[in-house]
């Protein structure tokens, strides 16, 4: 016989778009069950993207550090320290571990809030069937969330699914680091784990489809990085068209044509980063009047789907694909349900890092995006060569972009191409989301010597290009 329970709010999917919507919607007195299907609550930026990756890059930034500790005055005892890598799985089985751990623990701190790990399936608009490992259990509610995330994109290429062909999961999976690796797909995983894995010793091929890689990141930032990649020793080639992977030897061989010839790259392993899908499989969509298609469920401007009372948030809703945007999705879906203010998240304001080597930062429109929406605009620039801070540490590399319309100086996207990019994109998605002026980043007092100066300075020199006094042209101080 099946268990029936009822409920507030069904939440299927225990991640960044699921979990704080059911800890905001508890909290208020709500009951609400949460159904995640994986290992532990955190979706796939804890244990497949995000968190695993950046783990294996703090790894291979320190080895990499230490190889150039002689420009900082240091000896080094080795050219290249080894890597123990069963020590760095390890670490990052503790981290994943603690942070699930973590999150399950706080949610069952708050009463009305149950949390069940199993698979859930609609049935109708109000009802749905979870399946675990005890049985079935089944489930009426008043409202629903669905935040299942997404799964790795298939290539349809001939041999993709032989051995040792591996996806964005395999690929932080690996039991040993490969001597060769050849990736297909120059997106943020693909550069990524490109980068990580060449510091790591692995000699790397990254191939890309499109013209150049990280296709709609600001064009010149990418091309800087594209040719920091190469300096680096990692093959990149762009405009390729793939036609098979096959089994040579102990090696596979991708077979492939660029600049109109045929061309073969080998390597002890191939792994496919070309994005990632909406997870909308075995849901029981088919059982409600929920709308998706390839580019995830279809929702209006509160995510609420065409079935009234199903809302959908992060991944599974498509793009922009990142955990944090999940999470302001979420939050602004709880908020909603509670009958408060929700100020629901725009693209235009969104931002995120691409953790290459060295980092990008990008929050809001790039130039060429905010061209295309009819904007007319200007980019004030800053080389981070003339930086202190850069000098100090980080080699004086790489570029920041301010884009801002031309008359009000409002800033609608800064871009960042530097190693530290990540700590600068609170204050850049703040000046965005605000719509602040360059006059308004120009006058702010930022502490020296850091990398957040780029701002002001940037700020400064395009106002003096402008002739402006740096006062707001609406007068305001």
């Amino acid at each position: 016989m099946t268990d029936s329970r009822q409920c507030d709010v069904l939440i299927i999917g225990g991640g960044p778009g699921g979990t704080p919507a059911a800890l905001a919607l508890a909290a208020k007195g709500k009951r609400v069950i949460l159904v995640e299907a994986g290992q532990g609550l955190g979706g796939t930026c804890l244990f497949e993207g995000c968190i695993p990756s950046k783990i294996f890059r703090e790894t291979a930034a320190r080895r990499q550090a230490a190889r150039e500790m002689s420009a900082y005055g240091l000896m080094a005892k080795s050219d290249a320290p080894p890597v123990d890598w069963n020590t760095v799985l390890a670490r990052k089985e503790r981290i994943l571990t603690m942070r699930s751990q973590a999150a399950l623990a706080r949610a069952r701190q708050i009463p009305g809030l149950e949390v069940i790990f199993g698979r859930a399936r609609l049935t109708g608009p109000r009802q749905a069937v979870i399946e675990t490992e005890d049985g079935a259990l089944q489930v009426h509610f008043a409202r629903a969330i669905i935040s299942t995330g997404s799964v790795p994109r298939a290539l349809p290429i001939e041999g993709a699914d032989l051995p040792g062909v591996l996806d964005s999961q395999g690929l932080v999976g690996l039991k040993e680091i490969p001597r060769s690796l050849t990736l297909i797909g120059g997106g943020p995983i693909g550069v990524e784990m490109a980068q990580i894995f060449s510091m790591l010793g692995t000699q790397v091929t990254l191939l890309e489809a499109a013209p150049r890689i990280l296709g709609p990141v600001d064009s010149e930032l990418a091309g800087l990085l594209q040719k920091r990649l190469e300096d680096d020793g990692i093959t990149v080639l762009t405009g390729v068209r793939i036609e098979a992977i096959r089994q040579v030897g102990d090696e596979l061989v991708v077979f492939l044509h660029h600049d109109g010839k045929e061309r073969e790259v080998a390597a002890q392993r191939v792994a496919i980063a070309a994005g990632r899908v909406p997870n909308v499989e075995g849901l029981g969509l088919q059982t409600t009047a929920i709308a998706h298609d390839a580019h995830g469920i279809k929702v209006n401007g509160h995510l609420e789907t065409d079935e009234p009372g199903i809302y959908a948030t992060g991944d599974v809703t498509g793009p922009p694909m990142f955990a944090h945007w999940a999470t302001a999705q979420a939050l602004a879906v709880a908020a909603h349900m509670l009958g408060m203010p929700a100020p629901f998240p725009k693209p235009e304001h969104n931002s995120a890092v691409i953790f290459s080597s060295p980092e990008l930062g990008m929050a809001g429109l790039t130039e060429e995006a905010a061209r295309a929406a009819g904007l007319d605009v200007a980019v004030a620039e800053y080389d981070y060569k003339v930086d202190a801070r850069a000098q100090i540490s980080l080699g004086g590399f790489g570029r920041l972009r301010i884009v801002h319309e031309r008359a009000s100086h409002r800033i609608v996207g800064i871009h960042a191409l530097v190693e530290g990019a990540s700590e600068l994109m609170g204050e850049a998605a703040l000046a965005v989301r605000l719509g602040l002026r360059l006059e308004d980043v120009a006058q702010a007092i930022h502490p020296h010597p850091t990398l957040t100066e780029s701002f002001a300075f940037a700020a400064r020199a395009a106002l003096m290009q402008k002739g402006a006094s740096g006062a707001r042209p609406d007068g305001k101080n």
